[in-house]
């Protein structure tokens, strides 16, 4: 899992995680979401809920993503990466679990995304 590979093995007091909670699937909404941030008991973590897919849309742009919002995608921003202007950027890495719709070459694995993470960190 991302958390253990990540988070439980990746001590760096800099890395911060943002976690965006969606309705994407029927039975998401905010109470659902909140049960969910269980998942990632870490202070470096922080949660966010939107009540719509607007966030998911946001990022089509940056990965591509032409079918539907980004969701459960996973982002890595090397330091010094500015948000300027009305879009996100592209990020400097990226995994999913978007089979068939995103690359197949960056589907999620928590080892190789937490091996990335370690690279900007140094």
């Amino acid at each position: 899992m991302v958390q253990e590979a990540v988070l439980h093995e990746i001590e760096a007091g800099d890395l911060r995680v943002f976690v965006v909670w969606e309705p994407i699937l029927r039975l998401d909404d905010e109470g659902a979401a909140r049960k969910a941030t269980a998942l990632f008991p870490d202070s470096r973590v922080e949660h966010f809920w939107a009540p719509n897919q607007s966030v998911g849309e946001l990022f089509q742009q940056p990965l591509a993503l032409d079918s539907e919002p980004a969701w459960d995608v996973y982002l890595v921003y090397d330091r010094g990466v500015r948000w300027d202007g009305p879009h996100p950027p592209v990020p400097t890495y990226f995994m999913h679990r978007l089979r068939g719709r995103l690359p197949d070459s960056q589907i999620l694995d928590g080892e190789k995304m937490a091996e990335q993470i370690r690279r900007f960190l140094r």
